[in-house]
């Protein structure tokens, strides 16, 4: 489910594009800022602030590199009122896929795995913006990927029980049983949040509520969220198709939907007509978003939708007002 990717705040909306990112407030399409980046890898945005993973001290040609796990890659912050950059990290190892709320921020991290060979044992980092600390929250081998951060709270994919170096990669294998865990920056705590026998990934977070994508022995996925006040997890979807990548804010969950056909435009049989639908965990309702051709990889804020339609030529990048 290749397609665009970007990062959204409230109004804000970052994308990539080519070598730039790009910041647009969707509430007046005016362009707040065109950022040069040189093989990114990861980006997010957080109130004034926008940061990325940029590979531009990596001394060894992008063509030779096997992936980022053997790559120099730091982390950058820039900030929108003042048009001021700073690199964060001088680690001659990998730091990518960044996400920021307010004056902290996560990562992933591999200066701690020696041998670097897929699944790399990656661990995540918090930092703080405005004392520069730094501290890893995790530990042991196995991947600690995909975090995110919101009021507080920090999760991410857990590969404690994929150690093995070499395993079939892929993102919706039942077989790859990584789990989901929470960090609460607070008290310090870790908290198993999905740890069940089958693979749980892409949590992301908004304020108590966390949700994910499972296969429970299946290649089609399946989003569930989690309330860490109520203790309660609920199954927001469960249709015989994919049902993947879901995004959160407050009480709204969206998700790439394969119901009324797939999430490619040009592979298999079609219809190639995956949506984007919204469900209000409050009412217990949900609704169809798009319309016609795939439509992929939401994002979500308090005001908005984004995803994108895939083309032969990328993704067009579509901004749905949900309240």
């Amino acid at each position: 489910m290749d397609g665009w990717r970007g990062a959204l705040d409230g109004d804000r909306l970052v994308a990539k594009s080519d070598d730039k990112l790009t910041v647009i407030d969707l509430a007046t399409n005016k362009q707040l800022a065109s950022i040069s980046v040189e093989y990114e890898a990861g980006f997010d945005i957080s109130g004034n602030y926008v940061v990325w993973s940029d590979l531009r001290n990596e001394q060894t040609s992008i063509g030779e590199l096997g992936s980022y796990d053997e790559a120099n890659a730091d982390i950058f912050l820039y900030n929108l009122s003042t048009g001021e950059e700073r690199q964060l990290t001088t680690d001659s190892s990998a730091q990518i896929q960044p996400r920021i709320w307010e004056n902290y921020m996560v990562w992933m991290d591999n200066s701690s795995d020696t041998v670097k060979e897929y699944p790399t044992h990656w661990q995540i980092v918090l930092y703080n913006i405005e004392t520069g600390e730094q501290k890893t929250i995790t530990s042991g081998d196995g991947g600690h990927t995909d975090p995110d951060i919101d009021a507080g709270n920090v999760v991410w994919e857990d590969g404690r029980h994929v150690t093995k170096r070499g395993l079939r990669g892929g993102g919706n294998l039942p077989e790859n049983n990584t789990d989901i865990y929470l960090y609460r920056i607070e008290t310090g705590e870790t908290i198993p949040i999905a740890i069940e026998s089958y693979k749980e990934g892409l949590p992301r977070v908004s304020g108590n509520l966390i949700t994910w994508e499972a296969f429970n022995g299946s290649y089609k996925g399946n989003a569930f969220v989690y309330d860490t006040v109520t203790e309660k997890t609920l199954q927001v979807t469960n249709l015989a198709v994919d049902q993947r990548t879901p995004v959160i804010h407050g009480k709204f969950v969206a998700w790439m939907d394969e119901r009324n056909g797939s999430s490619t435009h040009d592979v298999g049989p079609g219809p190639h007509d995956s949506d984007i639908y919204l469900a209000d965990l409050e009412k217990g309702t949900e609704v169809r978003i798009s319309g016609e051709g795939p439509q992929i990889l939401p994002l979500i804020s308090d005001r908005w939708i984004v995803y994108g339609k895939s083309t032969d030529a990328g993704a067009v990048l579509t901004a749905v007002r949900h309240r």
